[in-house]
């Protein structure tokens, strides 16, 4: 940890002679926390280290140069011989084998109860394509040992260590309602606490059998679009589907179910891939969900999905947490679940839409988890840390030096036209729809958050700005439910400004536990409202402050004492 160094400040306009010198407080939870493997490394069951960016061996994520074995359309090959020959080798490999694809596939390839520690690697040939394009999903494609009997993956990796998946273009998997949950890319493992064998439902071989450890699983620059569950357009949605919290579909998938810790899936990198217009019901368009620790989420973009960005999960996949992993260097942006009809609510024979809440980075209920560098552009919800399981808890999550963009589009509903940030193509259709930039909350009851520190990261929302048309008040910040160990500390926070009513810059829906050690100082605000009736800083009892000297009066906890209002914070450099 680095030590806090002295700053000077401004209790209300930041100038200079109002600047004293003070320490920022010991955060919460620091980097410190989140060692990261050494390049080169090959990483160790256990080792509650990051996984580094690069490949196993360590060299720069790149297409493989030679290929050990080709399966290629052109030639006859089909997902059935690809299946067959991973079945009959998967476990025998001693070495790095490198199975290269090319041409179009058109059913699901499956690496299903892969113990042998030697990491098979799926790829596109070199100078070559590889895509898999499939269409409705069939009953056949789904694992028999997936805990939810209906999870299929265009890519499946089932029960397995030592999994590599490299630039492959995946689209077109799709179904409707609640049966099937198609995937782009789908990781999972099971643990039932019986023995390994032919019955169904097994715990998975790696667990009992060569390491007796599943993970070492690295999915590369592939490009997923398409993946739909039809169900959830409202256009078409039934009464059977609409509200249907099992209708489903991901981009990319990792789920671990269980709850013994030495079993956790570890060590996972998703790393550079492209997930685009993907229709998601209630699931998650990159997810990892449940006993999962170590993992790398890093360089994505993700953009034009109906549901949650990227998601860190705790609790409902069995009794633990995702835990001890970076979000980093990715890209979410037009996240929206306006027309998801599996939020809908159905009268008068017609599925309509509910008020939208997905987020573009989401934390329900992890644990340790490092977000950072990131940019999201354009969600119903910009960055929210969450526990959504009542009892449960999210913990130790640490925010840093991202930046949350949320224009203010031109229409509440779809479409809503804006611009798109640098590195997506074409226009967004449904910007501006963002509730809040940076939530932090306990929804489920009687859950708890605790222990964030939220420093030097921009966020922006003006996405409400709609005058007549806006009906919904939208902070930037928004801290809610039970929470402790607190700290906001060092970030820009921007609203609508002028007569903007309805883009508060930060709001308190509730207190924080008593006896805990909580700080919100050292801010930039921007966008500053002139409107009485909102106010840009407000209290759990409602009441609404536009100046920051009533806001530092009226708060009772010395929130903001040396915050500004200027482009940026007065103070030192956070400790990070």
């Amino acid at each position: 940890m680095l030590v806090a160094t002295a700053c000077g400040a401004a209790p209300h306009l930041g100038t200079a002679d109002q600047r004293a010198a003070f320490t920022q407080p010991t955060p919460p939870i620091t980097a410190s926390a989140f060692p990261i493997e050494a390049t080169g490394v090959s990483p160790r069951d256990g080792d509650n280290l990051i996984p580094n960016a690069a490949t196993p061996a360590g060299s720069p994520i790149a297409a493989p140069t030679s290929c050990d074995v080709i399966f290629d359309t052109a030639k006859a090959a089909t997902a059935a011989t690809v299946n067959t020959w991973i079945a009959a080798h998967d476990n025998t490999i001693t070495k790095t084998t490198v199975l290269c694809l090319a041409g179009t596939f058109t059913a699901p390839i499956h690496v299903w109860d892969k113990y042998a520690p030697s990491l098979l690697v799926l790829a596109r040939e070199p100078h070559h394509s590889a895509q898999l394009k499939l269409g409705q999903v069939k009953p056949a494609d789904v694992n028999p040992n997936d805990y939810d009997g209906g999870d299929s993956g265009a890519v499946t990796i089932a029960d397995s260590r030592g999994v590599e998946v490299f630039g492959l273009a995946i689209t077109g998997y799709t179904t409707f309602g609640p049966t099937y949950t198609p995937a782009g890319i789908y990781v999972t493992v099971r643990q039932s606490g019986s023995t390994a064998g032919t019955k169904v439902p097994h715990e998975s071989p790696c667990f009992v059998k060569g390491d007796k450890a599943c993970g070492d699983i690295y999915l590369l620059d592939n490009t997923i679009s398409a993946i739909t569950n039809a169900a959830d357009k409202e256009s078409g949605a039934t009464k059977s589907t609409c509200g249907n919290s099992g209708v489903g579909a991901y981009g990319i998938a990792v789920l671990s179910h269980g709850s013994d810790p030495a079993h956790a899936l570890q060590h996972v990198v998703v790393e550079g891939n492209t997930i685009d217009n993907v229709r998601t019901g209630q699931s998650e368009t990159l997810t990892i969900n449940g006993d999962v620790a170590d993992f790398l989420v890093s360089h994505n973009k993700v953009y034009d999905t109906d549901n949650i960005g990227i998601d860190a999960i705790g609790w409902e996949e069995g009794s633990d947490q995702a835990r001890h992993g970076l979000i980093a260097d990715n890209l979410v942006a037009n996240v929206d679940t306006w027309g998801n009809a599996s939020y809908g609510t159905w009268k008068g024979n017609t599925c309509t839409e509910q008020p939208e809440n997905a987020a573009g980075i989401y934390v329900d209920g992890g644990s340790y988890i490092w977000i950072e560098a990131n940019t999201v552009w354009g969600a119903d919800q910009g960055i929210d840390l969450d526990v959504e399981t009542p009892q449960k808890y999210a913990d130790h999550l640490l925010v840093g030096g991202n930046s949350v963009v949320d224009t203010r589009g031109s229409s509440l509903g779809d479409p809503s036209n804006g611009a798109n940030p640098k590195g997506i193509p074409g226009t967004s259709t449904v910007a501006g729809h963002d509730f809040v930039a940076l939530y932090v909350d306990a929804f489920g009851m009687g859950s708890s958050i605790e222990y964030v520190y939220a420093h030097d990261n921009s966020v922006t929302n003006e996405s409400q700005f709609y005058g007549a048309t806006s009906v919904q008040t939208a902070p930037v910040v928004d801290i809610g439910g039970n929470w402790a160990n607190v700290m906001i500390w060092r970030n820009i926070v921007t609203g609508g400004g002028g007569t903007d009513a309805l883009n508060p810059l930060l709001e308190l829906d509730s207190n924080p536990r008593p006896a805990t050690s909580n700080y919100i100082d050292c801010n930039a605000y921007a966008g500053l409202t002139n409107n009485q009736s909102n106010g840009d800083f407000i209290l759990p009892n409602g009441n609404g402050y536009t100046t920051l000297p009533s806001w530092l009066a009226a708060n009772g906890r010395k929130y903001d004492t040396h915050s500004v209002v200027a482009a940026r914070s007065t103070c030192a450099p956070s400790i990070p």
